[in-house]
């Protein structure tokens, strides 16, 4: 399958990713070439693709292996890539929402632990929201992450993942 990559002048994608109407059956092309050329005229009248802006057909094969980082994804050097840095910054905040979902819950345990008057349960309850507090600073995505699928596979241990969107 083939895509059009051009520049997204939208924060916070760096790319727009376009997909060709493989599956309609409102028309029918000569060839898959000419398909992509309607797509392109279609998208570049509709402003979705700049007067100016470049834009590139890319084999689905020649990008990287799935969106979890798509908002870092850059064209450089002929090809799609993630830039690692900003891939660090989206990995961190997904991570920060699993965070927050999970002191969330822990605020419910308090508070019965609270009306319960466990002094013991409180205690226990507060040393482990400021454990996934201090996940941020004491979380670690630098050391041997050298590749997007490393990244992604760095995790804190105890901290469940959350569903991308993107990926359905």
């Amino acid at each position: 399958m083939k895509y059009i990559i051009t520049p997204n002048p939208s924060v916070p994608n760096n790319l727009r990713q376009i997909s060709l109407p493989y599956n309609s059956q409102s028309r029918t092309f000569e060839s898959e070439d000419a398909m992509v050329d309607h797509v392109i005229a279609r998208n570049k009248a509709t402003g979705l693709i700049g007067a100016d802006a470049p834009h590139y057909v890319v084999d689905e094969s020649a990008l990287p292996g799935d969106h979890y980082f798509f908002d870092a994804w850059e064209w450089v050097d002929g090809a799609v890539a993630v830039n690692m840095a900003k891939a660090r910054v989206i990995h961190m905040d997904k991570i920060r929402i699993s965070r927050n979902r999970e002191l969330a819950a822990k605020d419910i345990t308090f508070m019965r632990a609270v009306e319960d008057s466990d002094t013991a349960a409180q205690s226990a309850i507060t040393t482990e929201k400021q454990t996934l507090r201090d996940i941020p600073a004491n979380f670690d995505i630098t050391t041997g992450v050298d590749t997007p699928e490393q990244l992604k596979a760095k995790w804190p241990d105890g901290l469940p993942t959350i569903p991308d969107p993107k990926l359905g």
